[in-house]
């Protein structure tokens, strides 16, 4: 395996683990609605905005190329 492949196989990794993070606080978000609890979801969509803006290293590797 080359140092470049390596690379993009980390970055595979990473986008998946925070993609499926990304969805789970979303779930958080959508139950905490479905239970009334606004000030809960408010919180959970605010993360999810938070995690969606971060700095992804695998898309910084794309726009260097």
């Amino acid at each position: 395996m080359t140092v470049d492949e390596h690379i993009a196989a980390l970055h595979a990794f990473m986008r998946a683990d925070h993609e499926e993070y990304i969805a789970q606080v979303r779930g958080w978000a959508v139950e905490a609605e479905a239970e009334g609890r606004s000030a809960d979801a408010r919180r959970h969509w605010d993360h999810v905005g938070r995690l969606e803006a971060m700095n992804k290293p695998w898309e910084a590797a794309s726009r260097a190329a």
